[in-house]
């Protein structure tokens, strides 16, 4: 089985300002001074259209319960893949994807940027795969949950960013 999920933050600038900010070096930079996961960009490159691979690491978020502490990483790390597209209709739109090596939890989805009435929306839709006898499916729930946090701090960065 999996754990699907989807939720929607609105951001206070249009899509391409909002852009610009999460696809920047500068966003790993500001994730890491505001939420002290020691975000450091891996690589990043270009394509077509302004398209934009950021590769970033970072710290998993704390409260991890004990029961899954043993299916991570020791140094406690996850590298994050985020695929833009070229805009299509005013549309920016992604894949993004967290490795964390060793572990038996698939996490990973899309994500867009769309014009709203006070600026843009950016909403992160993700399915999560716990392949873990017995407990995988309670290792799915905590994933969610840490997974929804981790976005609403993200959003609250980029307002930041983009304000």
């Amino acid at each position: 089985m999996s754990k699907k999920f989807s939720v929607s933050y609105e951001i206070p600038a249009d899509v391409e300002t909002t852009y610009a900010a999460i696809s920047s070096e500068g966003w790993a930079t500001a994730k890491a001074s505001r939420l002290k996961d020691g975000s450091s960009v891996v690589s990043r490159a270009t394509g077509d259209g302004d398209a934009v691979t950021l590769v970033v690491s970072r710290k998993l978020p704390d409260g991890i319960p004990g029961f899954l502490q043993k299916f991570l990483p020791a140094d406690g790390r996850v590298v994050q893949t985020d695929t833009w597209s070229a805009a299509s209709s005013g549309v920016r739109s992604g894949t993004w994807k967290a490795d964390t090596p060793g572990s038996p939890v698939r996490v990973g989805g899309t994500m867009r940027l769309e014009p709203s009435g006070t600026g843009c929306s950016y909403v992160v839709e993700g399915e999560i795969k716990a392949s873990i006898p017995l407990i995988g499916g309670k290792a799915e729930d905590v994933a969610v949950g840490m997974t929804k946090k981790l976005t609403s701090s993200e959003a609250d960065v980029l307002r930041g960013m983009v304000s």
